[in-house]
């Protein structure tokens, strides 16, 4: 390369770059507080049903803009449970209690036996308070109430 000249391309091309720019602007964010786990669905509502069933939740770490924190992977231990309050059908989560966080997204699968799941029963997915880069995050949860 001869003196003075330049091959490299425009910020605007260099996706490398400006991904390693968003990234330290969303650490910056949670740095300074801004982040929050959020749970969708935070409620649902299926049918009472007779048969197994599954519901799958996404847990994200979020900005106030919305953004996902997508610097975050980590597997955390113990941080996931299920509680149902089924007298004949039990439910259960996948993974069973370790978040497995990837780009700022942990996806858990919630699933019930085959078994009377009547009007009024919940299954209840917890997501426990974590401390990310010194800030601590509150419990969030996932319910689903069954209702015809």
């Amino acid at each position: 390369m001869a003196r003075g000249k330049t091959d490299v391309p425009p910020a605007a091309l260099d996706q490398g770059l400006k991904n390693a720019q968003d990234q330290l602007t969303l650490f910056g964010r949670a740095m300074a507080g801004d982040m929050v786990m959020v749970v969708t669905p935070a409620t649902g509502v299926p049918k009472p049903t007779g048969l197994a069933w599954t519901q799958d939740f996404y847990v994200e770490l979020r900005d106030s803009d919305g953004e996902i924190h997508t610097w975050f992977n980590k597997t955390v231990a113990n941080q996931l449970s299920v509680g149902d309050t089924s007298l004949a059908g039990v439910a259960s989560i996948s993974p069973a209690a370790n978040a497995v966080w990837v780009d700022g997204t942990c996806k858990v699968t919630m699933s019930g036996t085959a078994a009377a799941w009547l009007n009024g029963d919940t299954a209840t997915l917890t997501v426990a308070a974590m401390t990310i880069a010194g800030q601590t995050l509150a419990q969030k949860t996932g319910v689903l109430t069954f209702t015809t």
